[in-house]
């Protein structure tokens, strides 16, 4: 029920500062985070809410990588 609250708030946050490229650091832990949280066995259905993330977060996510560059840090 948390996430389903939860997680529409903290994409829009994360689109947001991903789009003004701020505490990209950060935001890549976060993302990261939930993103590991989702993959687990043992937290119920979450095929929705990583079409979630997928849908509000996939294309701001690869322009902030392609405007990185490869010499970034944050790239591993």
């Amino acid at each position: 029920d948390c996430r389903e609250i939860l997680l529409p708030s903290m994409t829009d946050q994360l689109k947001y500062h991903l789009e003004r490229q701020e505490d990209l650091e950060a935001c890549c832990q976060l993302l990261s985070n939930i993103l590991e949280v989702l993959y687990k066995k043992d937290v119920g259905p979450t095929q929705c809410h990583v079409q979630i993330i997928m849908e509000k977060l996939l294309r701001t996510v690869n322009r902030t990588v392609i405007s990185m560059g490869r010499d970034s840090e944050l790239i591993v």
